[in-house]
């Protein structure tokens, strides 16, 4: 208790007995506490808490306007809930049944009338130092949370900048600039984003849709290098990267991985179910169907070996064309609006993904 400034802590004293409120007072400044705001209304005990901010109340029980248990009552109303505000009851009658409902609406300790003057300092002081030990633990938490924030916050950027690397190596082979893989990043989120889903999933979207073609670093040079037209069995050998990226990115239980698989093995799924694993409709992963989109949207819109490249209007209308046959008929929709709203701008070449803030 020593290291107590009672010089600096604020009582706030509410009695309708202008005698015992002075003798109380009195008593308390020869102890040595000089901020005392004192009341015989206790209808004004809010706006005293409000203007004073005390740390600690001291409140008659029987008093003609409002009783003590009222005051509680109206003071528990603006005493935030995680702090440690202690309120002493002053009372002539000490029986059982108001003790209970007293520390029922909130007291922390009980004075007898007539106060005895040690008493009333030592009870005072030790809630006080209770109070005092509250925050610093309260601070104490917060400084905790504070640093495991910074940590969670390290490994997800170490996360991401793994994913990264791993989507630049899926695509290094035949772009070494990773563009593709950024676009169709950014493309899922501006959808998931129009499809109203919450900013950590738009986010989650956003950093797992590069790693769509990860298992392409499984595949032979001689399909993933191929320059001509795919034959049957280039097909068939290509529609293993979906199962292959699946394998790479599997058990895990970190969120962003567990999303980077179900997108690495859904991707190439379509609405009708004639895709690579004859999955259909909702049963589909959303991310899957979102990433989807925008990875064809991609292949349409920039050179390939297998398809003619497309204008932004015939990439348009060919969505348009697929909703509900190759892609979810509402994204299709989104996909078009958002066609029409940035224009060439999905088409730019962009960079690696960064941790949001």
């Amino acid at each position: 208790m020593s290291d107590l400034d009672v010089s600096a802590a604020k009582l706030l004293l509410i009695d309708d007995d202008l005698p015992s409120l002075k003798l109380m007072e009195a008593i308390l400044k020869q102890a040595g506490y000089e901020k005392i705001t004192t009341t015989t209304d206790p209808r004004q005990a809010v706006q005293f808490y409000r203007e004073v901010k005390p740390d600690l109340i001291a409140t008659d029980m029987r008093m003609p306007e409002m009783d003590g248990f009222e005051v509680m009552r109206q003071l528990a109303g603006v005493i935030p809930t995680e702090e440690y505000l202690p309120i002493l009851v002053i009372t002539g009658e000490l029986d059982a049944p108001t003790k209970h409902r007293a520390l029922a609406e909130g007291a922390k300790d009980f004075l007898n009338k007539p106060v005895d003057a040690t008493e009333v300092v030592l009870r005072i002081k030790n809630q006080l130092v209770t109070r005092q030990l509250h925050r610093q633990l309260r601070m104490h938490n917060e400084h905790l949370e504070a640093q495991v924030r910074l940590r969670t916050k390290v490994v997800e950027q170490t996360q991401l900048d793994l994913l990264n690397r791993l989507a630049l190596a899926a695509e290094y082979r035949h772009d070494a600039t990773g563009g593709h893989a950024w676009r169709v990043g950014r493309m899922a989120m501006l959808l998931a984003e129009m499809k109203g889903l919450p900013a950590d999933q738009v986010e989650m979207i956003k950093r797992t849709a590069p790693l769509h073609d990860i298992g392409k670093v499984g595949l032979l040079d001689a399909v993933i290098l191929k320059t001509g037209p795919y034959d049957a069995a280039d097909w068939e050998a290509m529609k293993q990267h979906t199962k292959i990226g699946s394998r790479l990115l599997s058990d895990s239980r970190a969120p962003l991985l567990m999303m980077a698989r179900e997108v690495a093995l859904t991707h190439h799924e379509r609405w009708d179910g004639t895709g690579y694993h004859g999955i259909k409709g909702v049963q589909i992963p959303l991310a899957g169907r979102i990433v989807a989109l925008a990875d064809a949207f991609d292949i349409m819109t920039h050179p390939s070996p297998y398809r003619a490249t497309l204008t932004l209007n015939q990439a348009k209308v060919e969505i348009e064309v697929q909703a509900g046959k190759q892609f979810d008929p509402e994204l299709s929709a989104l996909c078009s609006r958002l066609i029409d709203r940035e224009g060439e701008k999905l088409l730019a070449a962009t960079g690696p993904l960064q941790l949001v803030a």
